[in-house]
């Protein structure tokens, strides 16, 4: 039976989060011949607005990167994430989060897979018949999954298996109407995920990914298992396991295990707010649209679909953020544990 380790972070700094992760790597036991000579971490970089909950935090990034780095230096690491449908966000996301500079002290590359050449597989799966995938997927020895712990009104959480949602960065809009389906059989495609460490410290519940509210947890969740991390996630997070289909779909495809045994810290489950589609106004329109006879197959034809995720950011960026997201964000600045982290953020800086 899979293992699940919780660490809770104390003190709430960068120090330690680095001791977290350090001893979840010490769990983990990683040896130089799984980790390769290439290795792909993949983060959640969905926001060029610092939103706490939203990304994987930096402190994180910089710990993982740090301890990997150190204990395995016959491989090259690569940060990776994409753009967003219809929308290129990712390298001011880079930016403002300050990835761009953990990867120049640590000599590694950020690659936007989005940009990269793409080879299709034929998976045999009549929902999703070909995917196309990056070719550094293909390329990677190895892929250390570092999701940020969400709600989500599409797929009810963001953790390990949606994370990897941003390895399919061309066209994935047109599988959100079977998105748990999807999520389960590209997870069975990407086979060297060989470590999943979710970012709990500031997470997201309520409407996620993008409008919902942070979560000060203070919390790291590892393990080798994708699915079981995200069964404990559920767990952890006091949400039904229904919620989450996919979770349960990935199970049955062979990707891992729901079924899991506790190390580390004990924690209380938290009691997230449950996420709903009518709160997050982009999400609900587009199942309207799609749900229009004839008008919705032609809206999400890929000619015009991007411009559509287009308009979705910009509310998101221009209206929802200014009128909700400015005040979430100087709620945490202010009053959270996190504050000093964030404030030092060059996305935070003289903005809020």
């Amino acid at each position: 039976m899979p293992e699940v380790y919780f660490r809770n972070i104390d003190p709430p700094t960068q120090a330690g989060v680095e001791a977290a992760v350090e001893l979840a790597l010490d769990f983990a036991g990683l040896t130089q011949g799984e980790v390769g000579k290439r290795c792909l971490i993949k983060i959640n970089a969905m926001s060029q607005e610092v939103l706490p909950g939203r990304n994987t935090s930096p402190w994180l990034v910089e710990a993982v990167l740090s301890q990997m780095v150190r204990r395995y230096p016959g491989a090259t690491f690569t940060l990776a994430d994409s753009d967003v449908a219809g929308y290129p966000q990712f390298g001011r996301a880079c930016l403002h989060w300050g990835y761009s500079d953990i990867a120049a002290r640590h000599g590694v590359r950020i690659i936007n897979l989005a940009r990269q050449d793409y080879s299709e597989v034929e998976t045999g799966n009549p929902v999703c018949p070909v995917l196309a995938f990056p070719l550094a997927v293909f390329t990677a020895d190895s892929i250390i999954n570092l999701p940020v712990m969400k709600t989500h009104v599409l797929s009810g959480i963001s953790c390990c298996l949606k994370n990897h949602w941003g390895l399919l960065p061309r066209l994935r809009y047109q599988f959100h109407q079977r998105v748990h389906q999807v999520i389960a059989e590209l997870n069975r495609q990407v086979a060297q995920t060989v470590l999943n460490i979710l970012d709990a410290t500031v997470a997201m519940e309520a409407s996620g990914p993008k409008t919902g509210l942070p979560r000060a947890c203070g919390l790291i969740l590892a393990g080798r298992d994708r699915v079981a991390v995200d069964a404990a996630a559920l767990d952890y997070m006091g949400l039904d396991q229904g919620m989450a289909p996919h979770v349960a779909l990935s199970q049955e495809a062979g990707v891992g295990s729901m079924d899991y045994t506790q190390a580390g810290d004990a924690v209380e489950p938290a009691g997230f707010i449950p996420p709903q589609l009518g709160q997050d106004l982009v999400s609900l329109l587009e199942r309207r649209l799609r749900a229009i006879p004839g008008l919705g197959k032609l809206l999400y034809r890929p000619e015009i679909a991007p411009l559509l995720g287009w308009v979705g950011t910009q509310y998101n960026e221009q209206v929802w953020f200014r009128r909700q997201g400015r005040s979430l964000l100087r709620d945490i600045l202010h009053n959270s544990p996190w504050g000093d982290e964030y404030r030092s953020l060059p996305g935070c800086r003289g903005r809020v």
